[in-house]
């Protein structure tokens, strides 16, 4: 018996709405202005040149496209089942479902990110949102974490729902 959790991605409204707006410019340069700027009287060269002037350009337009995407219509679908828990990342570009067997899964729990500490800097997150929690998995010494920014309602609610259905399905 396979169960369905999925968390809606909490959207940043200000990416939601002007992104796009960056995403129109973009393609308005890559399609009107650099095929504009780039001919020449011959007509490889300017292929050519097009093709240069491009990369840039596009590899911008799908990491915004990218960011956009999953701020506006990501979901994060666990489906956990006795022998494994696979979380999938909808409306991600570049994503790969990942699965964990239970038998490897020492603990599932709750990470606390209000105070990030990392080599180079600490960063306060609990000063502009009360959605820093993450569900973490233990497996022999590293910890994964799952689902990130969550509020410790909703971090609560999601650990209870897997650890009953892992806990019932053993």
């Amino acid at each position: 018996m396979t169960e369905i959790i999925t968390i809606k991605n909490k959207a940043n409204w200000f990416v939601t709405i002007f992104l796009p707006f960056g995403l129109l410019i973009l393609i308005l340069i890559m399609f009107v202005i650099l095929p504009i700027a780039s001919a020449e009287n011959t007509y490889l060269l300017s292929i050519l040149h097009y093709s240069i002037l491009l990369i840039p350009f596009l590899g911008f337009f799908i990491l915004f496209l990218n960011i956009w995407l999953w701020n506006t219509f990501g979901k994060v679908i666990l489906e956990i089942s006795s022998e494994k828990i696979k979380v999938t990342n909808k409306n991600r570009l570049f994503s790969n479902p990942k699965e964990y067997q239970t038998s490897e899964i020492e603990k599932i729990s709750i990470l606390n990110l209000g105070i990030e500490r990392t080599k180079y800097h600490v960063r306060l997150n609990y000063l502009f949102s009360k959605s820093h929690y993450s569900i973490v998995i233990q497996k022999s010494v590293k910890t994964i974490r799952i689902i990130d920014w969550l509020t410790v309602e909703n971090a609560n609610k999601i650990l209870e729902k897997m650890n009953k259905i892992i806990s019932h399905n053993e």
